[in-house]
């Protein structure tokens, strides 16, 4: 007999898988409409074209019925903000609060002079979230896939842009106080100048412009002082999208930023340094500003704007003012003073030297003393440089000025204008005195300190102090016979040197051809009123001798051109327009060259 199988019975086959569900065509997603948006923007639209094509004519009703419509830009934005409150609750501000923060001044605006203001504010606010929306469309993503992989000409083109779509909005009816739109040169050379934050203007820009036109050209000024490639960006963090890699690349490259991170945090920073800065300006303008150009006490809101618009301006260094007389008026003024010099001096410096002088650790473990050596040499070198400027430029104006510009005011009021004038002429374009009365020894030190201008990162123009500084270095290496350029103790790489000699040769190159050109589309015009605007608009300063209404057609575009040359800075144009960054593999043999 044979004995039992040992081995295990074998596995049970698998049973064979359930037969396939009958097809059946899938169910479409119900895309759920955002109905306040869509009505925001609806309302949004019905107002701009209402303000464009009715508010130039005289019909009685136009003011309430704008009101209205205002009134409905307002009652949408409420409720999406209702909509928002009731799907986040507690977690509103961790996911909308860019919406709260444009609340905030909607609801000053509205108590203080009505929803004409506050739906303008609402319109900007909906104005970029449309920009975000646009830049993250699939169908426009190759054109701006191909313009990320040159920033420098994205830089250009976006300011080419924001001046275009400024010339439009000032052309427009509601934008002028005769209801009939600006002309095409007027509009052209005022959004250039606004957007290159220059301050020179062919027309009296607080009795010509209407409400509607000061807030085309306010945010213009804000745009150029800090850029639209940036404050898009910045919106887009703030509203939480996600930025492509070549988006985040293109910016490292414009703010000149090595890691993410750091141009993240340097965004943060610059915005929030301006909205304080701006805001803490205009509330120490307010008091100050109080009666109208023609002499009328002026209302809440128009008090509101006037010191908001001064406020922008001057921390951008743009030079604009509501005045036809800029601050002649407050020419002895100590508060309308200092506040308008400590917002063109930060706003001048830049947001990296701002940023670290607001490093409150440093300064805590430091001290004041030890905290200054401690400071990055940039840092250093700006604060030194400006002072050194602004304290010479003072000391020469009260001298070589005393009897012309400075003639005729007290004692008290020419220090005043001898700070206020040092400060404001390089880089902002205000006036508290009459330029036309200016020496020709003090016109050519303005040439002078107009061509530097202010420093890198910020909102001003010129060749930088940065770049004065390197050069000045360079030159006391050359007389010590030494073979490196060394700053505060630190080597400046060759490479830094070569740059500053570049922008210092292309700037004074362009500012040879460009005021050549307008010298001969002006042969009727003083030399010396000729040079002065041409150097005005190139360190996009502003500030003029009262030729820039008597321009020609061919001139307000050469002084447009010499404003847009001077804001990109002369170095970014010459990449923009193809010059190699990359490094040469190779090397020549050396020889010898007589110079000096």
């Amino acid at each position: 007999m044979n004995s039992p199988s040992l081995r295990a019975p074998p596995d049970p086959l698998p049973e064979p898988p359930p037969p396939p569900p009958p097809f059946e065509e899938p169910r479409r997603r119900r895309h759920r409409v955002d109905w306040p948006r869509r009505l925001s923007l609806a309302s949004v639209v019905v107002l701009v074209a209402f303000e464009f094509t009715v508010r130039g004519t005289d019909a009685p009703w136009r003011e309430a019925v704008a009101a209205v419509l205002a009134g409905a830009v307002v009652a949408t934005f409420g409720g999406e903000l209702l909509r928002d409150t009731w799907a986040f609750r507690l977690r509103l501000w961790r996911h909308r609060w860019p919406e709260l923060l444009f609340a905030l001044p909607t609801v000053f605006s509205l108590g203080a002079g009505g929803p004409r203001g506050a739906a303008t504010l609402l319109s900007l606010r909906l104005l970029a979230r449309e920009l975000i929306d646009l830049v993250a469309w699939r169908p426009a993503r190759p054109f701006l896939q191909a313009l990320l992989r040159r920033p420098l000409p994205l830089l250009c083109l976006s300011f080419l842009l924001t001046i275009a779509l400024g010339s439009l909005a000032l052309m427009f009816p509601a934008a002028t106080r005769d209801g009939q739109g600006a002309p095409f040169l007027v509009a052209l050379f005022t959004a250039t100048s606004a957007s290159c934050v220059t301050g020179l203007s062919v027309v009296d820009t607080g009795s010509y412009f209407s409400s509607f036109g000061h807030w085309v050209i306010l945010g213009l000024i804000q745009v150029g002082g800090l850029g639209l490639m940036t404050l898009t960006t910045t919106l887009a963090l703030a509203f939480r999208s996600q930025l492509s890699a070549r988006t985040r690349g293109a910016m490292q490259e414009i703010l000149e930023e090595e890691t993410v991170q750091g141009f993240q945090g340097l965004l943060y920073s610059m915005s929030l340094i301006t909205v304080t800065l701006e805001a803490l300006g205009a509330l120490a303008l307010y008091p100050s500003l109080e009666l109208a150009p023609d002499g009328r006490v002026l209302t809440t809101s128009e008090r509101a704007f006037s010191a908001l618009f001064h406020s922008v301006s001057a921390f951008c260094n743009a030079g604009f003012g509501l005045y036809p007389d800029s601050f002649v008026r407050f020419a002895g003024h100590p508060g309308v003073n200092l506040t308008v010099m400590a917002l063109i001096t930060l706003g001048g410096v830049g947001f990296p030297v701002v940023t670290s002088l607001l490093d409150w650790e440093l300064w805590r473990e430091r001290g004041p003393r030890r905290g200054w050596l401690f400071l990055p040499v940039h840092t250093r070198v700006v604060l030194l440089t400006s002072a050194a400027l602004a304290a010479g430029g003072a000391l020469a104006w009260l001298v070589l000025e005393w009897n012309h510009s400075l003639a005729g005011l007290p004692w008290g009021e020419r220090l005043w204008a001898s700070f206020f004038q040092s400060v404001s002429l390089r880089t902002a374009g205000f006036n508290s005195v009459d330029l036309a009365k200016l020496g020709t020894p003090m016109l050519l030190l303005s040439l002078v300190l107009m061509f530097i201008g202010g420093s890198p990162g910020g909102t001003a123009g010129g060749v930088k102090t940065t770049t004065v500084a390197v050069l000045a270095f360079t030159f006391r290496a050359l007389l010590h016979n030494r073979s490196e350029v060394d700053i505060m103790g630190r080597s400046v790489p060759p490479a830094t040197v070569y740059r500053a000699c570049a922008v210092a040769l292309i700037s004074f190159g362009l500012l040879f051809v460009l005021a050549f050109l307008l010298f001969a589309a002006e042969p009727h015009l003083p030399f010396r009123d000729v040079l002065f605007e041409a150097v005005s608009a190139f360190g996009t300063v502003g500030v003029t001798t009262g030729v820039t209404p008597q321009l020609s057609s061919v001139g307000r575009l050469v002084v447009c051109a010499l404003m847009f040359v001077g804001r990109l800075g002369p170095f970014t144009l010459a990449l923009a327009v193809g010059l190699s960054k990359a490094r040469a593999s190779y090397s020549y043999p050396s020889t010898k060259i007589v110079v000096g």
